[in-house]
């Protein structure tokens, strides 16, 4: 079974990686094209995959892997839906982009749509799945395994796609900014740099862990953690008083709403 990625940036690397690294294709069976030659030539040969076009891709390939920016769809998905087999399965990671909005342009195919998140690139993505009333059991697994080379994997209705990229795709960017104010803080209060940064980071991914591990709901955590007259809960006090909570709901909205947009 050949694969073929129409876009080779850095989300479609992770991915090429990914099933390397899980042995789900063989190097000679997976193809990348894009419209950066040099970059293109140095990943294949890096990974020792085939470089390659749209127009080779769609023809060759059982699965059609679309990894360009959603932009371009309007100009990719023309070229490539006279070439495509019946049976491909064309899987897309734009945002955005819905099943609907890919069958309009590419006619009664096998569409599976998910969306991953930047840690797809240390294989810790959390990513989402959808797919048309074509595809069987088979290609929704196929694609879940896929996925789970770079992470987690959630099935999902695709109503429920715009919800999820703001909770989990958007968020590590939110997690960056948190980690980095709290660093930051530590460094005002006399903490060195190095140590300050080394200390959030750890600290936001064991409570990460602790919680993922808890059959609790994180208010029970924070209670837990809260001594009566302590310390943490005058900082709690503070991020309660400053609208915390209420702020992150704005963002992950916000988030919500430009996608529901795309």
């Amino acid at each position: 079974m050949k694969i073929g990625f129409i876009g080779c940036g850095n989300m479609a690397k992770a991915i090429m990686r990914g099933i390397l690294s899980a042995k789900l294709f063989q190097n000679n069976d997976i193809y990348a094209s894009d419209a950066q030659p040099e970059m293109l030539k140095a990943f294949c040969q890096q990974q020792n995959i085939q470089p390659s076009n749209n127009a080779e891709i769609a023809t060759i390939c059982d699965i059609v892997l679309l990894a360009v920016k959603p932009q371009v769809f309007p100009i990719v998905l023309p070229e490539i839906a006279p070439l495509l087999a019946n049976n491909t399965l064309v899987i897309s990671i734009a945002a955005g982009k819905t099943i609907d909005f890919i069958e309009s342009h590419i006619g009664a195919h096998k569409i599976i749509r998910i969306m991953p998140n930047l840690n797809a690139t240390i294989a810790r993505s959390v990513s989402a799945l959808c797919a048309n009333a074509l595809c069987q059991e088979d290609d929704k697994q196929r694609a879940k395994s896929i996925f789970e080379s770079i992470g987690n994997v959630f099935l999902l209705e695709e109503k429920d796609f715009s919800a999820f990229s703001a909770v989990a795709c958007c968020s590590p960017a939110f997690s960056f900014m948190y980690m980095d104010a709290l660093a930051q803080a530590g460094v005002a209060c006399g903490l060195d740099k190095d140590c300050a940064y080394a200390a959030a980071i750890a600290s936001v991914a064991g409570s990460a862990a602790m919680l993922a591990a808890s059959d609790e709901e994180p208010q029970v955590l924070i209670e837990r953690v809260c001594s009566p007259g302590g310390t943490t809960i005058e900082g709690v006090h503070v991020l309660q008083n400053e609208s915390f909570p209420a702020t992150i709901k704005k963002a992950v909205e916000a988030s919500y709403l430009k996608d529901k947009k795309l």
